[in-house]
């Protein structure tokens, strides 16, 4: 039975500002592979999540047998067990102690008997040319390769319906590409395969169906023969012709008699091969390519309120200005001695936060979130007092001081209101303008051959950490969710994913830790010979007028820091 998305329409946030996916509808069969492509934020991603639950925010609905996927907002768990996604680069997700444990969590959700569970583990790791010895080994000390092969073994084992797969090829060699090329031809004769790519010349030669995303919107739905021979699409959706199609292009410009429909690599090495050993040419396809076929509609650009909202002038304006004013607001709310005083900050950090743009505001929230629940804690904490003299009652050794904890509040409040403004700093600014900007602050420091350079990026980088801490949680809170098939759409993931999304978390942290340092000592900051860091841009209008409401805002903290 086939997969169709009815008017499926997903939302950049909860006030509908604006979409990432627009009123889509189609229609995929089972048994066949239907390609997703599209430039890149086309939507094709985003698709594939809502055909396995994971987004939110939406409108419209997936239906699998005509049974609808969200039932009242909640997902029917025994639809969302029909189909299983993997993302791009499978291999970085494994976590567990074994890979059979990998596959005993993949299977988990299933709640199959122990002996199937057994042959359906056999069967895939047979599948995927594993042997069974290791199932015993741990997934990390396998080749890159076998934890491919591992990965997409644990995403067959579960013989869904449904493949659901994003960018399958990346990172793969030639002869990689090739198996995984032979395996997908077995796999779509017993399933139905969805698969988001890049790589049109691998994948369109054994494709059934193509979905032309373009805008969040679907705008040919057709067979990869029609495709072919309707090249302009590919240019006029951005995604431009594949290698085959550009060589049959230059080869038909010199003069060789290529028909406009052969245009994958087989078609065109059979017509260079009748031409050059004089065999006789088939009838000439007759070119279509003004000729769009049925059902194209090329996609309405989204208006600007709704695809890209206007960014206000912090994100434009100059970075060690923002360094000065940060570091100005921030010794005055360190003074601060009086409630009156921290909130005069709040005030400011507020006006900061106005100036962000919706989809930072909720990453903002989101990164605040943790600090609130650690400063309710410590409050609460630090209000206890436990007395152990003699002679007191049980009932009198256990009070509860709420100067202690106002005080504690009152210290981790002057710490919060200085992170949420830092991270508005972060959220505005780019790692290299935030570096340019404090090494140009710090210029003066070189008369003392103080390493400025080496202390601006380690600066920026500390504070560009905690968005990338944010993100990596995100993404891999969604595979814990997809792997684990959870069906609440919210919330914290169970105690149960925790071994899947804190394991993979720290090696992707420890991946880009270590790309940084690698990046530092390619420009010289870790041998004393940086590159060359260009100027920042003068000073415009809104930047004067930043710095002087940040000057007001220190001079009035000093007041009533004084006045205290």
């Amino acid at each position: 039975m086939p997969i169709k998305v009815s008017g499926l329409t997903v939302f950049t946030d909860h006030g509908r500002t604006g979409t990432i996916l627009n009123n889509i509808h189609c229609t995929v069969q089972d048994r066949t592979m239907t390609l997703v492509i599209g430039k890149a934020g086309s939507g094709k991603s985003t698709l594939l999540r809502s055909l396995a639950g994971l987004t939110e925010n939406i409108e419209g609905n997936v239906f699998y047998d005509d049974l609808p996927l969200w039932k009242q907002g909640r997902i029917d768990r025994q639809l969302l067990l029909r189909s299983v996604l993997a993302f791009q680069f499978p291999e970085h997700q494994l976590f567990a102690r074994t890979v059979q444990g990998e596959f005993d969590y993949s299977l988990r959700a299933y709640r199959l008997p122990k002996p199937e569970k057994l042959r359906r583990t056999a069967a895939a790791m047979e599948g995927q040319r594993l042997p069974a010895s290791y199932l015993s080994l741990s997934p990390f000390i396998l080749s890159g390769g076998q934890k491919r092969r591992v990965a997409l073994a644990t995403i067959m084992a579960p013989e869904t319906p449904w493949l659901l797969l994003d960018e399958p090829s990346a990172g793969l060699d030639g002869s990689s590409l090739a198996r995984l090329k032979e395996e997908l031809a077995q796999w779509k004769r017993r399933r139905g395969i969805v698969l988001a790519t890049h790589d049109l010349d691998a994948f369109l030669p054994i494709a059934d169906r193509v979905l032309l995303m373009e805008h969040g919107q679907v705008v040919a739905d057709l067979t990869p023969k029609e495709l072919y021979t309707n090249p302009q699409l590919l240019v006029q959706t951005g995604i431009g012709l594949t290698d085959a199609m550009k060589v049959a292009e230059s080869l038909r410009e010199a003069g060789l008699p290529i028909p406009s429909g052969a245009l994958t690599p087989q078609q065109v090495a059979g017509t260079l091969a009748r031409e050059i050993c004089g065999m006789p040419q088939q009838p000439q396809v007759r070119s279509t390519q003004n000729t769009p076929p049925t059902g194209y509609q090329p996609a309405q650009p989204r208006s600007q309120a709704a695809d890209r909202p206007v960014k206000s002038f912090i994100y434009s304006m100059d970075a060690k200005l923002k360094w000065m004013i940060y570091m100005l607001i921030s010794v005055g709310i360190i003074l601060q001695q009086q409630w009156k005083g921290l909130w005069v900050a709040l005030l400011f950090a507020a006006l900061c936060l106005s100036l962000l743009l919706p989809e930072d505001r909720r990453k903002l929230k989101r990164m605040s979130k943790p600090l609130l629940w650690f400063m309710a804690i410590a409050v609460l904490t630090s209000g206890i007092q436990i007395s152990f003299g003699q002679g007191i009652p049980w009932t009198d050794r256990l009070g509860f001081s709420v100067e202690s904890a106002r005080e504690t509040l009152r210290r981790l409040f002057t710490f919060f209101e200085i992170t949420l403004i830092g991270l508005v700093f972060t959220l505005s600014t780019s790692t290299s303008h935030m570096k340019q900007g404090l090494e140009i602050a710090l210029r003066p420091l070189k008369r003392i051959k103080a390493p400025t350079e080496m202390l601006a990026l380690a600066a920026s980088l500390v504070l560009r950490f905690i968005p990338l801490i944010i993100e990596e949680t995100e993404r891999f809170a969604m595979i814990a969710k997809a792997r684990g098939k959870r069906t609440s759409r919210r919330g914290p993931i169970g105690m149960r994913e925790i071994p899947v999304f804190v394991i993979p978390l720290l090696i992707s942290l420890f991946q880009a830790v270590e790309e940084l340092i690698l990046a530092m000592e390619m420009k010289g900051y870790m041998t004393g010979s940086p590159q060359h860091v260009p100027a920042v841009k003068a000073e415009g209008r809104w930047d004067k007028m930043a710095v002087l409401i940040s000057t007001i805002f220190f001079f009035i903290l000093i007041g009533i820091r004084l006045s205290g």
